[in-house]
C-alpha cells in the first residue's frame, strides 16, 4: 500500500506549471545584435539558447517536482492483520468416583463418554481456555486454566475413577472449578459440572459453592450423567472374574437444578447415554460463543531518499549541460 505522510505539501505542485509560465511564455529571449561578419557564431548562439530556452525551464520543474514529493514523504505499507479475541475461560468439574464405572453408555463407561465428549468439546474451541478439575471425596485440579489444549486433552486421558473413594464431593468439586476461576479476567467464566451421583460428603455442600459462583459472576452448567434405575455395574467376582451385575445408582438433580438456579443458567442437563450428553455439550457450545475481532496494522517504510538522490541527478545533469554541452551565453 502506497501513501503520503504530509500530503498538504503537495500543494507547492501548483508552482511548477507557475514557474513554466514565467520561463516558457513571459521570459522570451532577446534578439542579439552582432556585426555581420560575425554570422556563424551569431547563429550557434541562437541555436543554443532555443535549446536551452526550454530544457533547463523543464529540468528545473522536474527538480522541483522530485523535492516537493519528498517533502510530503511517500511511503510504502505492508499490512499485518491482529486477531484479539475475548475467549471464555472454562472449567470442566469431572466426577471420577466409582458410580462413573457404570455401563449404560456403551461402548464406555460413564467416565469414558464423558472424556470424549470433553475432548471434543475443548478441540472445538481453541480461542479459550481450559482447565480440568476431578473429584470424588475430595477434589483436584488435574490442568490448570492455559491455552494449551494438548496438554488439557493428556490431562483428560489420565483420568481414572478412583477406586478408594467412600463417597462424592460434589461441592468440593464444584468449589475448586470456582477457585480456578476467580482470578480470571475473562470476559465470560464458566463451570461445567458432571456428575452422575448425590453429594454425600465434603467440607463444602454444593449449594453453598454455587453461591461463591454467583457472588464471582461464575456460571455453572450441571450436567447429571446416568440412564437412571438399574444399571449394568461391573463387579470383581473371586470365583467368575469380572461380571455385570444390576445396580441402582441414584442421582440428584434437584440439588444440580438448584446449582443451575442459582448460577443463572435455568436448569441442569441430563443426559442417559453417550449421544444425550455429546447434544448437551453442543447446546453449551452454542450459548457460550467466543467473540473475535481482527485489526489491520501497517508499517511504514520511507522512499523520500529515492526522490532526493534522483533530484540530484538531474540538478547534475543540468551543470554537466550548462557548462560543456549547451551552454547559455549572457544577452
Amino acid at each position: 500500500m502506497f501513501r503520503f505522510a504530509l500530503p498538504l505539501y503537495l500543494l507547492l505542485l501548483l508552482l511548477i506549471p507557475s514557474y513554466l509560465y514565467l520561463e516558457l511564455v513571459l521570459r522570451r529571449p532577446a534578439k542579439l545584435c552582432l556585426p555581420g561578419s560575425r554570422l556563424n557564431i551569431l547563429l550557434r548562439i541562437k541555436g543554443n539558447r532555443g535549446r536551452g530556452h526550454y530544457l533547463y525551464p523543464v529540468l528545473r520543474s522536474l527538480i522541483l517536482l522530485c523535492l516537493i514529493l519528498a517533502l510530503a514523504r511517500p511511503q510504502w505499507g505492508s499490512g499485518s492483520r491482529l486477531f484479539q479475541k475475548q475467549g471464555v475461560d472454562i472449567v470442566i468439574a469431572l466426577d471420577v468416583s466409582g458410580s462413573m464405572l457404570a455401563l449404560d453408555f456403551l461402548p464406555q463407561n460413564r467416565l469414558g463418554a464423558a472424556v470424549k465428549v470433553a475432548k471434543d468439546f475443548v478441540s472445538g474451541r481453541p480461542n479459550d481456555r481450559f482447565s480440568l478439575v476431578a473429584f470424588s471425596e475430595y477434589a483436584v485440579t488435574a490442568s490448570p486454566l492455559t491455552y494449551d489444549h494438548a496438554a488439557v486433552m493428556n490431562a483428560l486421558d489420565h483420568l481414572e475413577v478412583n477406586m478408594e473413594a467412600s463417597g462424592t464431593a460434589v461441592g468440593m468439586g464444584l468449589a475448586k472449578a470456582v477457585a480456578r476461576l476467580q482470578g480470571s479476567r475473562a470476559k465470560s467464566r464458566i463451570v461445567i459440572l458432571v456428575t452422575d451421583g448425590v453429594s454425600n460428603t465434603g467440607e463444602i455442600d454444593p449449594i453453598s459453592a454455587a453461591k461463591m459462583a454467583s457472588t464471582l459472576g461464575i456460571k455453572v452448567y450441571p450436567i447429571g450423567v446416568g440412564s437412571g434405575g438399574m444399571v449394568p455395574f461391573p463387579f470383581a467376582d473371586p470365583f467368575f472374574g469380572y461380571r455385570n451385575v444390576p445396580t441402582l445408582i441414584e442421582l440428584d438433580m434437584e440439588s444440580l437444578n438448584r446449582i443451575a438456579a442459582i448460577t443463572g443458567t435455568e436448569e441442569a442437563a441430563k443426559a442417559t447415554d453417550a449421544g444425550e450428553l455429546r447434544k448437551i455439550m453442543q447446546e453449551l457450545d452454542s450459548l457460550e460463543k467466543t467473540e473475535l475481532s481482527s485489526k489491520l496494522n501497517y508499517s511504514w517504510d520511507d522512499k523520500f531518499g529515492i526522490l532526493l538522490w534522483l533530484a540530484l541527478l538531474l540538478l547534475g545533469i543540468e551543470m554537466i549541460l550548462r557548462s560543456r554541452i549547451i551552454p547559455i551565453l549572457p544577452e
